[in-house]
């Protein structure tokens, strides 16, 4: 595919040279990351850590003195699964030659217009142990100035639309104007509710839309 995608024909039109170009770089960048993430070299051999120390987010392995993953405390599913790839990625923020990251991971199922309470709790069980071992694994990585990874991160949960205040009939809520986001980080002023909290469920309350 990177051999067809780099030749140029007499018919190759700009367009076409922009997306074969882009085309060649993705695979390149996919090949860099898998490899910096298995904590190999940029051209995917082994870094022996006799010789040099292994990145943040890397062992060394002391039977065969080269540098591989460590383990990480974050749960084996796909919520924490994401969690650990932004881990790892955030850990080697050197190695990619970079200073100011955004990630984004998302979790789906809480359209809960049915039996709400015992689909949340489902939902916190995976939640609360993936955020927790994630903030764990940042507060564990020092840096040189003695800060933490934990305080270079910003997390910020949200949902993409609100719900109703007032439940419906299948002990669920519908779809809403507002909800809540939550902001968290070792340089975050946190412990803090901002914004006011409804002063009543009241159906017929002026600010009670649904």
């Amino acid at each position: 595919m990177q051999e067809l995608n780099a030749k140029t024909q007499p018919t190759s039109s700009l367009q076409a040279e922009y997306w074969s170009q882009s085309f060649i770089d993705a695979i390149a960048e996919t090949e860099f990351f898998r490899s910096i993430l298995a904590c190999k070299t940029e051209e995917g051999d082994d870094i022996s850590c006799e010789q040099t120390a292994c990145s943040s987010g890397c062992i060394c392995d002391e039977n065969t003195k080269k540098c591989k993953k460590g383990d990480l405390t974050i749960p084996d599913n796909d919520l924490g699964n994401s969690l650990g790839i932004v881990f790892r990625l955030i850990a080697l923020n050197e190695r990619r030659n970079v200073n100011v990251d955004f990630f984004s991971v998302e979790l789906g199922g809480f359209d809960a217009h049915f039996e709400m309470v015992a689909g949340l709790n489902s939902k916190f069980k995976v939640i609360n142990p993936a955020i927790h071992s994630f903030r764990q694994e940042l507060k564990n990585a020092t840096l040189g100035d003695g800060t933490t990874l934990w305080d270079k991160v910003v997390l910020v949960m949200s949902s993409e639309f609100g719900r109703s205040v007032s439940p419906n009939s299948s002990s669920g809520t519908d779809h809403g104007w507002s909800g809540h986001a939550f902001m968290m980080g070792g340089k975050v002023d946190g412990g803090k509710i901002l914004g006011l909290h409804p002063s009543t469920y009241n159906p017929n309350d002026d600010h009670n839309t649904g």
